[in-house]
Parts: structure tokens; C-alpha cells; sequence
């Protein structure tokens, strides 16, 4: 119901409901921008063009999800256009690595500014949907959501990405129990 007043104080041009949005959004966006780019200074670019498009193109906001979930959408659009012009997507690896248990790896034995630098090694594909996951909190469903992926293809990623993650963190010597 709050979303609701939001949205229409935001359509109304309200000054209160854009300072809300920035105070709601703002960090979370932060991180986010900055886990999947790898650059500070980009990522609050595209927290600040994100916000800038979110407020131009509010009326075009059909209300069919969340006002969080389309904010997130348009920075993660903006943050994949900026990846492309860097040309750092790379072409998906072939190669599937054990599935141990990664996370109870790196809740228990790594420090997370290791954890940050080896996520910012991983292809960008896999970074996006492991920092949607554990650092956003946002389920399988809302990611497949996010991206306009089918669950599955989300499943699998994450999966790849936390493999991919587990191996980088293993062959650094990081992890307890080698």
C-alpha cells in the first residue's frame, strides 16, 4: 500500500516521494552497480542515470511489478550497455566445476574484500545473478523476473557462477579444508 502512495506522489511530481526513492534505492543501487562493474566512480554514473530515467520515464510505469523491481531493471539494463562498451562480456565457459557447498565455504572462511575481488574476476553474466542472489537478496523468481530469463536459465547460472567462484577461491589457496 505504501508502494502504491509512492508511485502516486512520484506521478504527482512530488518533491517528497523523489528524496524517498534516492533514500530507499540509492545505496542498494550503489552496490549493486559497483559488484557488477567493478568501478565506483561508473557505478554511480549509472545510479545517477538510472534515477534520472527512472524519474523521466515514471509515467510510461505500467504497474505491472514492483517499483523496485523496475528501478533495478533499468540499472541493470544501463549497467550491461556500459559492460558491452567496454567489451567485457565475455562468451560463456563450457566447462561445469564440482558442486560442493560454496556458500557455507565463504560464510565460514573468506573475508569478504577477498570475496568482492574474485567476484569482479568472474564473466559478467555470472557476477549479475550471484550479486542479485546474496548481496540483494532477491529469489530465483524475481531475478528471472529482472532479466527476463526463464528461472531455469537463472538456476543455472547461479549455479555456474558459485562453481566458477568455489574454483577461483580453491586455486588461491583461500579457502580452510584444502
Amino acid at each position: 500500500m505504501a508502494e502504491k502512495l509512492l508511485i502516486k506522489n512520484l506521478k504527482k511530481g512530488h518533491e517528497d516521494a523523489y528524496r524517498q526513492v534516492i533514500e530507499d534505492y540509492g545505496n542498494k543501487l550503489l552496490r549493486t552497480c559497483y559488484l557488477i562493474l567493478k568501478d565506483r566512480e561508473e557505478a554511480e554514473d549509472i545510479v545517477q542515470e538510472t534515477l534520472i530515467k527512472v524519474f523521466q520515464k515514471l509515467r510510461t510505469f505500467k504497474e505491472n511489478s514492483g517499483l523496485y523491481t523496475w528501478i533495478y531493471t533499468i540499472a541493470l539494463n544501463l549497467c550491461r550497455d556500459r559492460l558491452r562498451k567496454k567489451r567485457e562480456i565475455l562468451s560463456l565457459e563450457d566447462e561445469w566445476v564440482g558442486s560442493e557447498d560454496v556458500e557455507s565455504h565463504v560464510e565460514t572462511n573468506v573475508d569478504r574484500e577477498l570475496l568482492r575481488k574474485e567476484l569482479f574476476t568472474i564473466n559478467p553474466l555470472y557476477r549479475e545473478v550471484l550479486v542479485l542472489f546474496y548481496f540483494d537478496d532477491f529469489s530465483i523468481k524475481e531475478i528471472s523476473n529482472l532479466l527476463n530469463e526463464k528461472e531455469g536459465t537463472i538456476k543455472s547460472r547461479l549455479s555456474r557462477g558459485r562453481n566458477i567462484l568455489k574454483e577461483k577461491l580453491l586455486k588461491g589457496g583461500q579457502l580452510n579444508g584444502e
